[in-house]
């Protein structure tokens, strides 16, 4: 399945003032995301991508995918399985003069047979050992970002 959101940002909506649309999706295997700059955004356009508080693209706290005339596609294997059913999308506008409009895509498999067309090589049982592996990993980063949030609303 895929799930895209289209979202213009006026201009001059500032990072402070970051504007979040909230893309439903069901849970399953995110194994594609893109990201549309079309022409004309100068790289003024910013866009993040969120599961709850954590930031999944990019993967570095507080950066920004920004662009211009450009689609840029990752092939990921993220597992979405806990409540709610949606992706955060953050963006903001550094351009004084013009909105900006990008589109975001989100590829995702949401029975057992389609989530094991993105590992092939695999049994199916390993498969699930090494998605299980996959979301061990991806809690241990949720608990990294959230102490740095905390760290940053309470400091020491």
């Amino acid at each position: 399945m895929i799930y895209s959101a289209s979202i213009t940002t006026d201009a001059a909506t500032a990072e402070g003032s970051k504007a979040d649309v909230t893309l439903g999706i069901i849970p399953g295997l995110i194994w594609m995301i893109e990201v549309d700059f079309p022409p004309g955004c100068c790289g003024l356009l910013h866009v993040q991508v969120f599961d709850g508080l954590y930031q999944v693209l990019p993967a570095t706290v507080g950066e920004s995918l920004h662009g211009d005339a450009v689609t840029q596609h990752y092939d990921d294997l993220y597992f979405k399985g806990a409540a709610p059913g949606e992706l955060k999308i953050r963006t903001w506008n550094d351009d004084d003069t013009w909105p900006h409009t990008t589109q975001v895509r989100v590829g995702l498999a949401a029975t057992k047979a389609e989530m094991s067309r993105y590992i092939p090589a695999l049994s199916f049982e390993d498969f699930e050992k090494m998605l299980a592996e996959s979301i061990a990993s991806q809690a241990e980063m949720r608990q990294v970002q959230l102490e740095a949030l905390l760290k940053e609303i309470i400091p020491e």
